[in-house]
């Protein structure tokens, strides 16, 4: 009779074994879902700052972009008025102050073209009274085209070498162009560097 208690009471202790495992199991699982409930709700409070952080960084960028772009067309306008004020004091240097044997710049007026280099010169001029003589009219001379062409190159030359002592200056190159005038009567000119009297085909 008592090994038969015996044999009985093993398999229980089985069973309970098994349950307590089991409890165990469960007890871990539970404590692992809790675990990593409380990581997922921590990273996802992390994310969410981080997003709050990122937002926050793109419209402070915006901002920084929009400051930046102001700031270039401020730059671009004080350019443009520095060059302007450059140009003006130039003119009014040359007038009257630069003379050859044959003219005295009566007036000049420069522009800039986009590239930011000198793109177009007006020279107007008077006749020194020796060629004042040879002055026929509306910008005529009884010159040879040799001649008035040969005084008319001294004169843009005199006129760009005063201009390029400058280092401030948009560049004066071969691709300004350059027109004299006599009295604001078209004389001839200047382009590719080449000067041709008003009617000259070649």
């Amino acid at each position: 009779m008592d090994e038969l208690t015996l044999s009985e009471s093993k398999p229980k202790q089985r069973v309970n074994v098994l349950a307590v495992v089991a409890l165990g199991i469960s007890a871990l699982a539970v404590a692992a879902s809790i675990y990593l409930f409380v990581q997922n709700s921590e990273l996802s409070s992390k994310t969410d700052k981080l997003s709050e952080q990122i937002m926050s960084l793109a419209k402070k960028n915006d901002e920084l972009q929009k400051t930046a772009d102001a700031q270039a067309v401020i730059n671009e306008e004080q350019d443009t008025y520095r060059k302007l004020t450059f140009l003006t004091a130039m003119a009014h240097d040359i007038e009257d102050g630069i003379v050859t044997d044959d003219f005295v710049v009566n007036k000049v007026r420069f522009s800039w073209g986009d590239d930011g280099n000198l793109s177009d010169v007006v020279i107007d001029v008077e006749n020194q009274p020796t060629l004042a003589l040879s002055y026929k009219s509306k910008g005529a001379y009884e010159l040879s085209d040799r001649e008035l062409r040969a005084k008319s190159d001294a004169i843009i030359k005199a006129v760009s070498d005063y201009y390029t002592k400058s280092p401030n200056a948009p560049a004066w190159n071969d691709s300004t162009f350059v027109q004299l005038t006599v009295q604001n009567y078209n004389i001839g000119e200047s382009t590719g560097g080449k000067f041709k009297l008003v009617g000259e085909t070649k």
